[in-house]
This record gives structure tokens, C-alpha cells and sequence, in this order.
């Protein structure tokens, strides 16, 4: 009898450590750095892309510092390099990209730090730590444009600043917002969506004039700890994640926006994590979950959200502990994910392809052209798109006069959805189309390129 409740006791926690996977399988791995952390076990942080030169790279944090990989196999992880940076608690680390140069900030200190990847796919260098009077750290990072702003450091109350790269080595402060702590954020059209965490509010204020950010309305719900937030293309729709509180996230109708409307709550497959960030791409809602994963959602009916798949980067028992998957990036145009889990480093992931489905997977059954991402862009861009049946695929991009200009996709493809990548660094600015045709499917949208 013994034997058996033993038995049964090795089976239970062999279940309760298992990781869920469902129709997204895991295309390559990389764990380097295990060897430091406060607290132990925490090694690593956020992570980001970038592409160049049909490369694709992933970038990530932890607690030496931050390494590049290229990714384009992702069975073939290539380290390109490493910037040393500061460390602390929990390894706080968030980076974005602009032009060739990369941008780093940290709980630790050293301001921002500038790293020049024009030298890819041989090399990366560090240009210098960004720092000013009264400022040394951040501990998150965001991008629009030519414009950085930088959130919930040291200055300026916790707010969040512009910072205007026109020269991108050497940052200029522009304007600043500090009557709450903005955890986070978001930009879309000139419009800043802040998480102001500790308050419980979601912050909307107008960025178009750089040197003074003007407040325009804030909202608090229950169970509000608000740690990030993102709009879909049209800023119909807003997505918030409570890093505690609710523990969920939830979707938004703003298309009033002096007049929110939640429209759904997502509580996880688990039914026990606590989410950390969403990204919206196309029709698609990615969050990262500590301790359940990557899990993408079909929001083609926001009210109705329905996941199409999800992977579980952590071993451990689910809970609303932190722990687990820290960011996940989403716009690669293989359409590969790239995520960054605390203790086991970087993934790279597939949606689409089945591995121990479980109940309720739900596909598009419609053709399906998401809105570019980013739009205005300079000069990559990414366009995704759902083919429901086997189709051939034509995607081509026309200018103003209906010229064509770049053809993107002309081949038959599988069902599934797919991303195309276009490059525009040989056009000037201006309003292009891309238009798909696919069986008896066409449809045009618009894209703006701005040099």
C-alpha cells in the first residue's frame, strides 16, 4: 500500500509540474545564463526583435546584462553578442529598437544604455550609457516614431518623458508627465496609454506636442493594478493587464473615449496565473503569462475572445506567484514568437502547428488581412494574414497610381497564418496599398511610409 500511495504521489506532482501545450510548438531554446540572479532562480528578463538584412534577431535581458541572438533558424541559436549592464532586483531589464540602434534601461541604473547594430549579423556595439541631471534609471521603455519614452524610474516622480533621437546616439529630453507613476506604455497616433500600476488607473494623454504632454482622462475598474497596455491598429479596442488585482486581462470597447466599455475578462486555460503583457497584432491578442505561458487569442469578436493556442514555458505548479514568462514579441515576420521565461531563458515559438491539441481550439474559418504593423513605418513593416483552406496567394504592394511596386507572396500555401515582411528602404514617402487575392478573396488596406 505504501508503494502505491508513493506511486500515486510521484504521478500527481510529475501532473501538477507538467507544461501545457497546445497547438504551438517550441522551435529552439537558449539558456546561457544560469549562473547569477537576485533572487535565486531569476535569471533573465524582458525580450524584443529586430530584423535586418532578411535576418532575424531576438534580443533579451537578464541579470548581466543583455544578448542578441539570431534566430533566423531557431535551431540554430546564434549568441552575437553581449552588453554588460547593472543589476538588481528581479533583473528589471526592457529594451526597444529604433533605425540600427538598440535601447536599454534597467532598474539598476546607467540611464539608457545605446547600442549600435548596424555591424549585424557579425557584431554589436555599444555606443554609451544616456544619462542626465536627476536621472539614472528606468524600468520600462517604449517606442514611437523617433521618440522614446521612458517610464517609472527615478525621475520626474515615476512619470513618464520623451526623449527625441533625431540623433540617435545623442538623445534630446523633450517634454514630461509625472502626476502619476506610469509603469508602462503604450503609443499609438501621438495618444499615450500609461499603466499607472500602483494607482489602479489607466492614463490617456496626448503626446502630440513633445515638449508638453497633455493630460486627458483616466480610468480605474476593480481589481485594477494596471501593469501594461495596448490598442489595436484603429484604437477601437484596448487591452489592459493587472499584475495582481484581477490577475487578468481584460479588453476594452474605447472607440467612445471618454466612455470605456469592457467588453471581456480572460482568465488563462489554467485558471491560475497572473498575466504580465499583452501586444495586439492583426486579429490577434498575445499575453504573456508568468506561470501559464504564451497564449494567443482570436479577437476578431473582442467580446468573445476564443484561444487558438498557447505554450507553457514554466515547469512548476500554476499559481498566481510570479515566476515563468516574462515578455513575448510577436512581430518577427517569419511570424515566429519569441519569448522570455524567468528561469529558462529565451524560446522561440510557432503557432500552428499541433502538438497535443486539447479541447476547444478554435480556428478563423474566413480569409483574413490584418493592418500592417507598424503603420507609419520606416522602412520594414509586417503584414499577416489567415488562409483558411490550401490557396494560391498573391500579396503585392501598389503606390498611389495603382502601380505595382513589390510583389510580397505569389505561391500556393497550406492553411494557416502567415506574415509577410516589406522593406521599403528603396521608396520615398507616402500613402502605399497592399492587396491580397487568395481563391475568391481580395482585399486592399492602406499603409503610410514616413522617412
Amino acid at each position: 500500500m505504501n508503494k502505491l500511495i508513493t506511486l500515486l504521489l510521484l504521478v500527481f506532482a510529475s501532473f501538477a509540474q507538467s507544461q501545457s501545450v497546445s497547438n504551438m510548438a517550441m522551435l529552439g531554446n537558449k539558456n546561457e545564463f544560469t549562473s547569477g540572479g537576485t533572487p535565486s532562480g531569476w535569471h533573465y528578463a524582458s525580450c524584443w526583435g529586430y530584423v535586418a538584412g532578411g535576418k532575424e534577431y531576438a534580443i533579451i535581458g537578464h541579470y548581466a546584462g543583455t544578448t542578441v541572438y539570431d534566430v533566423t533558424d531557431p535551431a540554430n541559436i546564434i549568441n552575437k553578442g553581449t552588453v554588460p549592464g547593472p543589476g538588481s532586483f528581479y533583473n528589471y531589464r526592457e529594451m526597444k529598437t529604433y533605425s540600427h540602434y538598440l535601447y536599454i534601461v534597467s532598474e539598476g541604473g546607467a540611464g539608457v544604455q545605446i547600442v549600435d547594430l548596424q555591424y549585424l549579423p557579425d557584431s554589436i556595439h555599444f555606443v554609451k550609457n544616456y544619462t542626465f541631471a536627476g536621472y539614472t534609471r528606468s524600468h520600462s521603455i517604449s517606442q514611437d516614431g523617433r521618440y522614446l519614452y521612458c517610464n517609472g524610474g527615478n525621475y520626474n516622480n515615476g512619470g513618464v518623458f520623451i526623449l527625441d533621437l533625431l540623433d540617435p546616439e545623442n538623445p534630446v529630453k523633450r517634454g514630461q508627465w509625472g502626476t502619476k507613476y506610469i509603469h508602462d506604455c503604450f503609443i499609438k497616433n501621438d495618444t499615450i496609454y500609461g499603466a499607472a500600476i500602483s494607482n489602479g488607473y489607466l492614463v490617456i494623454l496626448d503626446a502630440r506636442n513633445k515638449d508638453s504632454i497633455k493630460f486627458i482622462r483616466e480610468f480605474t475598474y476593480p481589481g485594477a493594478v494596471t501593469h501594461n497596455a495596448w490598442t489595436s491598429d484603429d484604437r477601437k479596442i484596448l487591452v489592459t493587464t493587472d499584475e495582481g488585482g484581477s490577475n487578468h486581462a481584460k479588453i476594452w470597447n474605447i472607440t467612445d473615449i471618454n466612455n470605456q466599455v469592457q467588453l471581456a475578462d480572460l482568465m488563462p486555460y489554467d485558471g491560475a496565473s497572473m498575466v504580465h503583457n499583452a501586444y495586439i497584432k492583426g486579429d490577434s491578442l498575445y499575453l504573456a503569462h508568468y506561470r501559464a505561458g504564451v497564449i494567443v487569442y482570436n479577437i476578431q469578436n473582442p467580446a468573445s475572445p476564443v484561444e487558438v493556442g498557447h505554450y507553457d514555458t514554466y515547469p512548476g505548479v500554476n499559481s498566481t506567484a510570479y515566476q515563468g514568462c516574462w515578455n513575448i514579441y510577436p512581430y518577427l515576420p517569419s511570424g515566429n514568437i519569441i519569448a522570455s521565461d524567468i528561469s529558462t531563458g529565451l524560446y522561440v515559438i510557432k503557432l500552428g502547428v499541433t502538438s497535443s491539441v486539447s479541447n476547444n481550439v478554435s480556428f478563423a474559418e474566413n480569409y483574413s488581412l490584418s493592418q500592417n504593423y507598424p503603420n507609419p513605418f520606416n522602412p520594414l513593416t509586417v503584414i499577416t494574414y489567415y488562409i483558411p483552406k490550401q490557396s494560391f496567394v498573391n500579396i503585392k504592394v501598389t503606390d498611389e497610381l495603382g502601380r505595382e511596386i513589390k510583389s510580397l507572396v505569389n505561391e500556393f500555401q497550406t492553411p494557416g497564418s502567415y506574415s509577410a515582411e516589406f522593406n521599403a528602404s528603396e521608396f520615398s514617402s507616402g500613402i502605399y496599398y497592399y492587396t491580397i487575392e487568395a481563391g475568391e478573396f481580395k482585399q486592399t488596406k492602406k499603409m503610410i511610409l514616413v522617412k
